[in-house]
């Protein structure tokens, strides 16, 4: 895998939270211009060469700049235990505070670039998060698994803002964060969502 990536380092403060650093992904056949924006977020290990070629996927399948923000400020879990440590020892609201400095900084030059966000299992529920809790509503969050904790958002209000394509595993295990319990709880307060203009919702259910 040939990654184009180009890694920025700088943090700076924008409103409240700092900008992360990030690697951003651009498509094999060049960025176009006024290309939106993917922001791709991590698993629990880190930004690892893993997310690194999800993101490089997603920029060739989209034409879009992938941008993969370093949660974890440059730590990687290496086995399960240690993954699980540095995801314990995120802060999710600090972690959604800086996605969204990340989306400011992204639409800089462009206010109106369209900005959408993904991720993976501990990104997926910190996905849900972003597109809940951001001022300025995302064009789209498509979460792979991960349901983010009730106290930090209420999920039913993405559909106001933001459409939404979830992707989960029937057999997924992980109790309250995966698992088809939990899956069936999300679908729940997402189709129970009120409103005029609610935005388009689609969980989808893998069996393998």
């Amino acid at each position: 895998m040939v990654y184009r990536a180009s890694l920025t380092l700088t943090r700076r403060l924008m409103s409240t939270a700092m900008l992360p650093p990030y690697v951003a992904f651009k498509p094999s056949g060049g960025l176009a211009d006024k290309a939106p924006a993917v922001i791709v977020l991590q698993e629990w290990w880190g930004v690892n060469d893993q997310i690194k070629a999800h993101a490089q996927k997603v920029a060739d399948m989209t034409g879009a700049e992938a941008i993969v923000p370093d949660l974890y400020k440059g730590k990687i879990g290496l086995d399960a235990e240690e993954a699980s440590h540095l995801m314990d020892n995120l802060d999710f609201k600090n972690a959604v505070d800086e996605i969204e400095t990340l989306c400011k900084d992204l639409q800089k030059d462009d206010a109106d670039r369209k900005i959408g966000v993904t991720g993976f299992c501990m990104g997926g529920a910190l996905t849900l998060a972003t597109a809940a809790l951001v001022e300025k509503p995302l064009a789209a969050c498509a979460p792979f698994y991960g349901i983010p904790p009730a106290e930090l958002c209420d999920v039913a209000t993405i559909r106001s803002k933001t459409p939404i394509q979830g992707h989960f595993g029937d057999l997924d295990g992980f109790e309250g964060f995966t698992c088809p319990k939990s899956v069936a709880a999300l679908e729940e307060k997402l189709g129970a969502a009120k409103g005029d203009d609610l935005k388009p919702c689609e969980i989808l259910h893998y069996e393998k």
